[in-house]
C-alpha cells in the first residue's frame, strides 16, 4: 500500500510538531488576573458613581417645547398726565413810556391844615339800647369866651326795650375836644323804656380862640349807644 504525497506547504500543524507548547508562568498568571481585577473594579466604579458633571448630563432631562413657563404678562400703568406749568404773562413795559416825564407829588407837610376829629370807634349797638334826642343846652355853634364854665345838659328818652340801670349804664367821654372836667357822670336813677333823663356834664372854654367839638354817650358795658355831640365857639364870632 503506497502512502500519500506529502504537503510541501508549510501549515501550523508543521510548525509546532515536535515542538514543546510553551505554558504561561505563574508570574504571566497572577499579572493577568491583576489587570482583569483592575478593569472591572474600574467599570462598577464607573456604573456606581460618575462625576457629578457626567451625572447632571445622565440624570437631567432635557425640557421639552412644551413644558417651557411662559412669561407673565403684568399690566403696566399708563402714564398720567402731567400737568403742564401756567405762565404768568409778564407786562413788558416799551422803551419809549420810561422816557416819559413822571408826576411829582408837591410835599404839603408844611402847610397848615385842619384836623377834623371824630369819636373812636365802637362795637355793634344791640336793637334794645336806643334813645331819642328832645333838646341840649346850650345849642351848638354858640361862642363863649376862653375859660367861661358852661353847663351842658342833653335831654334824652329811652327808645329801646332794656333799662338803663345805674349799675351797669353810665354817661361816658367819647372823642373830640376836651372840655369837661369829670371823663364820666353816673347816672342819679333807672331809666326804663319810654323814660326820659338830662344828661348833664359841667364844661369850660378852653383858651385857645377856634371852634371845638366833643363827643360823649352812654355805655354798657363795652358796647356804646346814644351818641351826642356839642359844637361851640370860644373868642370868636358864628360863622
Amino acid at each position: 500500500m503506497s502512502r500519500p504525497p506529502k504537503s510541501i506547504l508549510p501549515g501550523p500543524q508543521h510548525a509546532w510538531r515536535g515542538k514543546r507548547i510553551p505554558q504561561p508562568t505563574v508570574a504571566a498568571t497572577r499579572m493577568a488576573r491583576l489587570l482583569l481585577l483592575v478593569v472591572l473594579t474600574l467599570a462598577l466604579v464607573a456604573c456606581v458613581a460618575l462625576p457629578a458633571p457626567l451625572a447632571a448630563l445622565v440624570s437631567t432631562p432635557t425640557p421639552s417645547p412644551s413644558s417651557t413657563a411662559q412669561p407673565t404678562l403684568s399690566a403696566t400703568p399708563s402714564p398720567s398726565a402731567t400737568p403742564q406749568s401756567t405762565k404768568t404773562p409778564t407786562a413788558t413795559i416799551p422803551p419809549w413810556l420810561l422816557l416819559l416825564p413822571t408826576t411829582v407829588t408837591p410835599d404839603l407837610s408844611g402847610l397848615p391844615t385842619r384836623v377834623t376829629l371824630t369819636p373812636a370807634p365802637t362795637s355793634t349797638v344791640p336793637v334794645e339800647l336806643d334813645c331819642s334826642l328832645n333838646w341840649q343846652s346850650p345849642a351848638n355853634n354858640v361862642s363863649f369866651e376862653p375859660e367861661d364854665e358852661i353847663a351842658v345838659g342833653w335831654s334824652v328818652t329811652n327808645s329801646g326795650s332794656a333799662a338803663w340801670d345805674t349799675e351797669s349804664v353810665i354817661f361816658t367821654y367819647l372823642g373830640g375836644a376836651k372840655l369837661h372836667r369829670y371823663p364820666t357822670v353816673e347816672l342819679k336813677a333807672d331809666v326804663d323804656p319810654g323814660d326820659t333823663v338830662v344828661l348833664s356834664v359841667d364844661m369850660r372854654a378852653p383858651r385857645n380862640a377856634t371852634k371845638y367839638t366833643t363827643y360823649w354817650s352812654l355805655r354798657r358795658g363795652e358796647v356804646f349807644f346814644c351818641r351826642l355831640a356839642l359844637s361851640i365857639y370860644v373868642g370868636m364870632s358864628e360863622d
